[in-house]
């Protein structure tokens, strides 16, 4: 979750700095984000997922010019089993369209081409035995990813949205 927030906040300085002149220019950064923020449902009976810091989520926004970007971030844990939460959030993900699965030793859809608004799988680095589910198109989209931990499992629920990038 951290390295989402301090990535997101570095990409918003630059651009901000970038746009200095004639374009407006904003970002913020909370850490109060619910699943509600991800456009996903909460699983049922999850908590939330504390890390080091004591977050559970994030929420970063930045505005610069015509550039924008979004990211809402969630972490949980639950006592169910990666499969079932797996299926919940799936039937969630299905009104946004297409799933793509980029679970760890799934075979992958050929890599998009670099001017396709198509989401590939090219940038995942789960862990072994982790479920990550993909939906939407490059300026837009939601990622689920599930990674068992001993008796509980880790959800992560992550939605991006960019404005004026191609």
């Amino acid at each position: 979750m951290r390295n989402i927030m301090i990535a997101a906040a570095a990409f918003l300085l630059m651009a901000t700095a970038a746009g200095a002149g004639d374009f407006g220019a904003g970002f913020g950064v909370s850490s109060n984000a619910t699943a509600r923020d991800v456009g996903l449902p909460s699983y049922p009976g999850a908590w939330p997922h504390k890390d080091k810091d004591g977050d559970s989520g994030a929420n970063v926004w930045g505005a610069f010019g015509a550039f924008g970007l979004k990211v809402a971030a969630v972490e949980m844990d639950s006592n169910d089993q990666p499969g079932r939460i797996a299926e919940f959030y799936k039937n969630a993900l299905r009104h946004y369209g297409p799933i793509l699965d980029c679970s760890p030793g799934r075979p992958f859809p050929p890599k998009a081409a670099e001017n396709s608004n198509r989401l590939d799988c090219s940038d995942g680095d789960s862990k072994p035995g982790s479920l990550v589910f993909k939906v939407g198109v490059k300026q837009n989209f939601r990622i689920v990813a599930i990674e068992p931990r001993g008796q509980v499992s880790k959800i992560a629920l992550v939605a991006i949205q960019l404005r004026g990038v191609h």
